[in-house]
């Protein structure tokens, strides 16, 4: 039996150990990703660009998906198709269930329309930040949508 609550105990220390030093590094990593990706976010989405705006690729690392770019085929999902007559409420609907799954909304931007936002999610142990990226095209009625972690593989 005493064994048994020294392994338990030294284990239980091994874990809080490694849990602070794990949410020391992702803090120290998500504060400087969040200065580093924040600014960039968007900042490819133009008005009347051409070739038409698309979001930014995913990196080569397995943690991102991509609605826009189907020839990364481990990284790609088919964008959401929605009717005309919803176009004026995707957004609002969109931004409803980030803040009820709790997260936050950082930027939108409006082009033509109510058109890209972006939003990050935050990991409750161990604080790691999500980006996720809406873009609506308009002319084909598609919900385009990035989704990649800041830090890990």
């Amino acid at each position: 039996m005493k064994r048994y609550i020294f392994i338990l105990l030294v284990l239980h220390l091994f874990l809080i150990a490694t849990c602070s030093q794990a949410k020391q590094i992702a803090i120290a990593t998500s504060n400087n990703a969040e200065n580093e990706n924040t600014l960039s976010f968007g900042s490819q989405i133009k008005h009347n660009s051409n070739p038409p705006a698309r979001l930014k690729a995913c990196p080569d690392t397995p943690n991102c998906i991509n609605t826009e770019y189907p020839d990364k085929q481990s990284q790609y999902i088919s964008p959401l198709s929605f009717s005309e007559d919803l176009s004026e409420q995707v957004i609002t609907v969109a931004k409803n269930i980030i803040t009820d799954m709790g997260g936050t909304i950082i930027k939108e931007m409006e082009i033509e329309r109510k058109d890209y936002l972006h939003a990050t999610f935050t990991s409750t142990v161990f604080r790691f930040v999500d980006d996720f990226e809406i873009r609506i095209d308009n002319l084909t009625h598609k919900l385009h949508i990035r989704s990649a972690s800041r830090t890990g593989y």
